[in-house]
């Protein structure tokens, strides 16, 4: 159970942007669409589907940080470990895979590589708290 826990919340989106690309569902077909509100301007706005895999990014990345924040220093090794390895995944899709190979997966594999920087940064600055050198 606690390696369900520890596994990064980017995997998941991962798995659904390649189920996404697997399925040809075309990123720039709008999500949302609001253009029955009349804005400032009288321009259109809508949410097209790429936008909402960088809407869910952003959110997965603070329920991330969020994870690495709290007190449980058992798993927080193991949750870095397969943070940096779901982010070495992302790269590894980015390079190989020729549908990856747009801003909209670069952005998310960006936020990944956050995600795992800074769950080690977390880690290591829950670590220097616990150890105390007397001088």
């Amino acid at each position: 159970m606690s390696l369900i826990n520890d596994i990064s919340t980017y995997l998941w989106l991962l798995i659904v942007y390649i189920f996404a690309k697997y399925a040809v569902v075309d990123l720039d077909m709008p999500f949302f669409d609001m253009n029955h509100i009349v804005w400032a301007q009288n321009e259109l706005f809508y949410v097209s589907t790429k936008d909402l895999f960088i809407i869910a990014g952003i959110f997965l990345l603070y329920i991330e940080i969020y994870k690495a924040a709290a007190p449980n220093v058992k798993s927080s090794l193991n949750e870095v470990i397969v943070s940096f390895l779901v982010a070495v995944a992302y790269l590894a899709v980015f390079l190989i895979w020729d549908k990856a190979h747009n801003v909209t997966f670069f952005i998310l594999m960006l936020m990944s590589f956050l995600d795992a920087i800074g769950g080690f940064i977390i880690a290591i600055n829950v670590a220097r708290k616990d150890i105390s050198i007397n001088s």
